[in-house]
This record gives C-alpha cells, sequence and structure tokens, in this order.
C-alpha cells in the first residue's frame, strides 16, 4: 500500500512538474572535457558538439560568446575552432589577439586557427559592433513544424530583407522531434544568411527534447547584443518549470535597465480564448505576465497558435506569429510570415513602441 502511495505521489509531483528535467539538462549545454580538455561556455550560450585532437566544435546560441579553455601540456599547440551559427562577422579574440576567420566556409561558419599553451585561455566571440548602441533589426518566426520541406522558401525572404543580423525562433521547429527532421532543418538552415537562436515548442517533446539541447544549445538562456536583452523561455508544457523562473527572476534584474524582448512559446494567455492555446493555467499566466511587467519587459513574442495576433499583454506590446508554415489557420487570412522586430537602444533614438522598441512588421512569404 505504501509503495503504491509513493508511486502516485512521485506521478503527482511528474504532473506538476513535467519540464523539470529539460531544465536541468540545460545547466550541462555548454561544458565538455576530454583527458586533456576542458571547454566552459559562459551561460550555456553554445552546444559543444566535439572536443577532441586539437579542435573544438559549438553551435551557438548567441551573437556573442565568452569561453574558457582549459589544457594540460598534451592538449597545447595550435587549435582549430568552429562555431556554427555565427555571426557573419563574428571575431574570435583571446589575450588581446584577434584571429582571422578560415576562407571557403559558409557565412553563418566562424572557423579559426589559434594557438593555445597548457593552461587557462578566456576566448571571446562577437561581431566588431556588439557593445555599440544603434539600432538595428531581426527577424522572428515560430512553428515550421510539417513545413520543413519547404522552409528554405521562407528563409529566403528573411535574406532578402537588408540588414538583419540574426533570426530569433520561438519553436517548434519539428514535428515530432525526430532526429531526421534536426538534420533537415540544419541543412536548411545552410539556406539562411544570419544565424538562427530558438528556443523549442511543444513539438520537440514528441521525441527526447536532448536531441535539441545537446545538437543545438539550451531551452532556457538569455543573451545581451548592442545593448538589448533577448530572453527566451521553454513553455513547451504549457508552463515553466520553477526552476526556469528562479532563472527568470535573475535574468528580469540582469536587463532591468535595457530593452528587452521576451520569447517563449506558448502564450500565457491565450488574447482570444476560444482555441486553448495558451498555459496550462490561466493563474500561471498571469503571474508570468505580472513578472514580465514588474521586469520592464518591452516586447514579447509568441508561437504556438498558427496565425498572427497583434495585442497586448500587461500593457507590454505582444505579438503571436506562428508562420513558420505549420497548418496555418485560414480562416484567419493568415499564411506564412515572419515578423521584422527593429531595435533602438540608443538614447534618445526614436523608439515608437517604447522602451527601446522602434517597430515590428510583417512580412508575407505567401
Amino acid at each position: 500500500m505504501r509503495a503504491a502511495a509513493l508511486a502516485a505521489l512521485a506521478a503527482c509531483a511528474a504532473c506538476v512538474r513535467p519540464s523539470d528535467q529539460r531544465a536541468l539538462d540545460d545547466l550541462g549545454v555548454g561544458s565538455a572535457r576530454s583527458s586533456d580538455a576542458d571547454v566552459q561556455v559562459a551561460g550555456g550560450l553554445a552546444a559543444v558538439r566535439a572536443l577532441a585532437d586539437h579542435q573544438l566544435e559549438l553551435w551557438s546560441q548567441a551573437p556573442v560568446l565568452d569561453l574558457r579553455i582549459s589544457l594540460l601540456d598534451t592538449a597545447a599547440g595550435d587549435w582549430t575552432i568552429t562555431i556554427r551559427n555565427a555571426t557573419t562577422d563574428a571575431v574570435l579574440s583571446a589575450a588581446g589577439t584577434a584571429y582571422a576567420r578560415e576562407p571557403g566556409e559558409r557565412p553563418t561558419v566562424a572557423r579559426f586557427r589559434v594557438p593555445l599553451s597548457a593552461g587557462d585561455h578566456e576566448l571571446h566571440l562577437a561581431p566588431p559592433d556588439a557593445d555599440r548602441l544603434e539600432s538595428f533589426k531581426v527577424a522572428a518566426m515560430a512553428d515550421i513544424q510539417t513545413a520543413l520541406p519547404v522552409v528554405h522558401e521562407v528563409f529566403a525572404k528573411i535574406n532578402e530583407v537588408p540588414d538583419l543580423r540574426f533570426v530569433i525562433g520561438m519553436g517548434d521547429l519539428t514535428e515530432r522531434g525526430y532526429l531526421d527532421e534536426y538534420d533537415l532543418y540544419e541543412r536548411q538552415l545552410e539556406t539562411l544568411s544570419i544565424p538562427f537562436y530558438t528556443t523549442i515548442g511543444n513539438h520537440e517533446l514528441w521525441s527526447d527534447p536532448m536531441r535539441f539541447l545537446g545538437r543545438f544549445g539550451r531551452a532556457n538562456f538569455q543573451f545581451q547584443f548592442k545593448g538589448v536583452a533577448f530572453t527566451f523561455v521553454d513553455s513547451g508544457d504549457a508552463g515553466l518549470d520553477p526552476l526556469v523562473e528562479e532563472w527568470l527572476d535573475g535574468w528580469l534584474a540582469d536587463a532591468r535597465d535595457l530593452p528587452h524582448v521576451f520569447l517563449t512559446h506558448m502564450p500565457p494567455v491565450d488574447p482570444f480564448g476560444l482555441r486553448y492555446g495558451s498555459f496550462r493555467s490561466t493563474r500561471d499566466g498571469r503571474r508570468l505576465i505580472s513578472r514580465l511587467v514588474d521586469g520592464n519587459v518591452d516586447l514579447t513574442l509568441y508561437g504556438h497558435i498558427h496565425t498572427l495576433v497583434e495585442y497586448e499583454n500587461g500593457g507590454i506590446p505582444a505579438y503571436i506569429s506562428g508562420g513558420g508554415g505549420a497548418a496555418p489557420m485560414r480562416f484567419d487570412g493568415i499564411d506564412r510570415h515572419f515578423l521584422v522586430v527593429e531595435l533602438a537602444p540608443a538614447a534618445g533614438a526614436p523608439a515608437p513602441l517604447g522602451g527601446g522598441i522602434a517597430g515590428v512588421t510583417v512580412h508575407r512569404v505567401d
């Protein structure tokens, strides 16, 4: 009887915290160790894909990376460091020396040859203007799913928009989180001329989420670029894990005085209330919105509902943009689309939406 009660309690706990293991798995992203080398990526902002034989390969989830590499004597020498999903103008520097990219790679693949001695090394990857406060633009999209075979058409339209720095994604890249879907997703990204930073959605949870985390990076993370904070959180289970809420509190505090864009897959509260397209608990959704309001967030971006809605939550400008191609809600007159977000972090720069957000425009693909 006692065993049955314990089993029931365990099952209940799993229902209350269905995403706790994913949150814990996030903590392991960005760390790797071999027999004579150790790599740590600050903030877990890159997945370590390979570490062996003087070779390091990362998949970046941010335009700026800080790495700590610790080597024993046997690992000293010239290292080839490859960073995939990097900005087109990223520069790698170490100990005051900037290293040129190796030629012949695609725009979002940055490869460097760096001499490293035994001991600890701090490396920094960033575009030259990463700290310069000036206007810039990013694209945003979600919900590719079954349209993976044709998402290159969306990427081609994104490529046509001048001066975009990167794409930010609100999840549902795949239909079932299968390995062949992730293979196709990565091949399709080869048609995109800028990097794609994204969290996950509920469709990535049909299979082991480590297929995403181990290959592409954390589902919960924050980075800052040109004076703007971007925060991504995993709401694939229609809510946030308590551990993620703790991280979010810290990220909100870190970005309190910056223009701040918040992204997650599911809207905390569906503005229409008819499509069951929000958090499983209305109370939890409202609590998150209150948290974002208190944290001075300036723009919220969501996916999950395959339509386009412009509204406000708690007075914060909000967009639902599920136009990546998955089963569009045609009765809304909406098909494939993406958003272009213009940021204006410099003091005195025009920001019609407030908080350093100069504007959000819709670009239709169909």
